[in-house]
């Protein structure tokens, strides 16, 4: 397919617990909701899905990509490389997802888990 772009957006509230309350405010040093939005050009026009997929170790799954949407659908803490498996700086609670454009300097994208996890995963190249 020729001319694909996958468009993706994200946020972030930044919150602290006062210490003479049970609430969570928004951080004062920060003071703003962070967010932020991409469009990414897919340089080969491929966008790929797979979901549910159960993983019970390392697996080298997505190679050569431009885009990667992770989710942890259920299960043990998912875990993701972006060197081989050389460090896993992500990790991904049951319910939580990871979304990243990525370098052309990264080769393989690693998802892992040290237990069993149903996980959905976009990419696109």
């Amino acid at each position: 397919m020729a001319n694909e772009k996958i468009k993706y957006s994200n946020g972030c509230s930044p919150q602290e617990l006062e210490s003479t309350s049970t609430r969570w405010y928004q951080d004062s040093d920060v003071g703003t909701k962070l967010s932020g939005s991409a469009n990414v050009s897919m340089s080969g026009g491929s966008i790929s899905y797979v979901s549910p997929k159960t993983i019970t170790s390392n697996e080298s799954a997505l190679s050569t990509k431009d885009f990667v949407y992770i989710k942890n659908i259920s299960g043990d803490d998912v875990k993701v490389s972006f060197d081989n498996g050389s460090n896993f700086l992500v990790r991904l609670s049951a319910g939580e997802s990871f979304a990243s454009e990525l370098s052309s300097s990264v080769a393989t994208v690693i998802i892992g888990t040290d237990g069993t996890s149903t996980v959905e995963y976009l990419s696109g190249t």
